[in-house]
């Protein structure tokens, strides 16, 4: 290593780490990552969606056209409630034809082997170290494995996960320098409501490739991408009986997976096909509970996190590994602007470290608080909450018109890119148009909002009460998993 380079040392080597190595070197900046796994791109059994605002990001980085081999764009999108009802929106393929990049569903594995083998210089990737202990002094930092080994560099990126041991360090690091810099509040805001089982499966005739599907039930809902090679990616999103504090939220085995999946099996998913024939079908499964939340400092000192240790949501929208890579790609921006754009190219003071850090923490908390915020709305959609989701999810949603493609795209609208390599030419028009906002838009949130108070008061009147009474065959019509093991009682059925 040359010591007289900036040196980021980035702790993990999943999606959020990789792709952030990949945008230092493009940038000129050197890198080590350091994986605790003994290899980068181990099976998983879980899917990735790319979304347009990531695949602009890795198609800048020379990293999409590999993946777009290995994926099949999704066209339609297709809603099934419990009684039977559905709709279809096009949604996905009008996003793909606004922002030039489709919505397409990637196994993690697949993803992994791209990004680290398209890495030029291996030698600065590291599997099975576990990071330790992480020294802090006013020239850098020193970054110690569980091995006996050592790395010494200029700043340490948190790259490792919901669990990261680097956003700890980070906050012991500030309460002994600067008590109350990260309140005791915002530690313990991670909450725990949902599980997902997710996994892959061959191909189900009857689902086609191009078709998204969603199965939404009281409590639950399914999501199902077929995709090419005869690979079905499928997630299970489940609500808990109650919300749990990070920490203390049960953890669940394969066995837990399967037993529960035994007792899905009789729910449909599209048409007369049922959840049984997906899961017979299976290849590989797991299951996790869901983290939920947006920090709001990421970063104390010269240690900053990204990805999942910063914000974690439920894969109802499929951005969680598109959020990673934006981070990736605004860090490395603000290091480029800092670095080459700048009059200091090999050191940065500790203050100038604080006001570039700074200036990446507002940009994403900023950019990611929108995301998160629709994700939570989309979860509660997705699994029929209470009665008032239910009323918007199947009165409002089907007949919103073009309402569901305006807000997906407003998400993406204003998506990071790399600033310091050339925009893609195949990225779409409505990224290529500066677009005003209209002062008569009538916003998503606010029309939620509306319904919500509408149907409430009319539900205080007595009237929705003697609707659902008479309509409660049509609404709940879902057969009941029930409690003949004793792990169902953790969900809502």
């Amino acid at each position: 290593m040359d010591e007289t380079k900036f040196t980021v040392i980035i702790v993990g080597g999943s999606i959020a780490g990789l792709s952030l190595a990949h945008c230092l070197q493009r940038a000129g900046i050197e890198c080590t990552v350091l994986e605790k796994r003994a290899q980068i791109t181990a099976h998983e059994g879980a899917s990735v969606g790319i979304m347009p605002n990531g695949g602009r990001i890795l198609k800048q980085l020379g990293m999409y056209d590999a993946v777009e081999k290995l994926i099949e764009p999704m066209r339609v999108a297709h809603v099934r409630y419990p009684d039977g009802f559905h709709f279809s929106n096009p949604y996905p393929e009008a996003m793909h034809e606004a922002f030039g990049f489709p919505m397409a569903f990637i196994s993690r594995q697949a993803l992994l082997h791209i990004l680290y083998h398209g890495f030029p210089d291996k030698s600065k990737i590291h599997v099975g170290e576990t990071v330790v202990r992480i020294d802090h002094h006013s020239s850098g930092v020193q970054v110690h494995t569980r091995d006996g080994r050592s790395y010494k560099g200029d700043l340490i990126v948190g790259a490792d996960g919901v669990h990261s041991c680097v956003r700890t360090q980070m906050w012991h690091l500030a309460d002994t320098l600067r008590p109350g810099t990260i309140p005791k509040n915002e530690k313990n805001g991670m909450t725990v409501s949902y599980a997902c089982i997710f996994g892959i499966s061959t191909e189900i005739p009857g689902l086609d490739i191009g078709n998204l599907h969603i199965s939404v039930y009281d409590g639950k809902s399914f999501i199902i991408a077929p995709g090419l090679q005869g690979q079905l990616s499928w997630f299970v999103v489940l609500k808990l009986d109650k919300t749990y504090a990070y920490g203390s939220a049960p953890r669940f085995s394969s066995t837990n997976a399967s037993l529960i999946c035994e007792q899905l099996k009789d729910m449909y998913i599209w048409k007369d096909i049922q959840f049984s024939q997906i899961w017979e079908r299976q290849q590989t499964y797991s299951m996790t509970p869901l983290e939920e939340n947006i920090f709001q400092n990421w970063h104390f000192g010269r240690m900053v996190c990204i990805g999942d240790s910063m914000h974690k949501m439920t894969p109802n929208l499929a951005q969680g590994a598109n959020c990673a890579i934006e981070d990736a790609a605004s860090l490395a921006n603000v290091l480029y602007d800092a670095l080459k754009r700048g009059s200091y190219p090999h050191s940065l003071s500790d203050q100038q470290i604080d006001y570039h850090l700074s200036r990446f923490n507002k940009l994403q908390v900023g950019r990611m608080a929108g995301i998160y915020k629709a994700s939570r709305m989309v979860v509660k959609l997705q699994t029929r909450d209470n009665l008032l989701w239910k009323f918007v999810l199947r009165y409002y949603v089907p007949y919103s018109g073009n309402d569901p493609i305006e807000r997906a795209m407003e998400i993406l609208d204003k998506a990071t890119a790399l600033t310091f390599i050339p925009l893609p030419q195949r990225s779409g028009p409505r990224w290529m148009i500066s677009k005003k906002k209209k002062e008569t838009t009538f916003a998503w949130p606010g029309a939620v909002l509306l319904i919500l108070t509408m149907a409430l008061l009319w539900y205080r009147s007595g009237k929705l009460q003697k609707v659902i009474l008479a309509s409660r065959s049509l609404v709940d019509n879902t057969p009941d998993p029930g409690s003949t093991i004793d792990l169902m009682h953790l969900f809502e059925s």
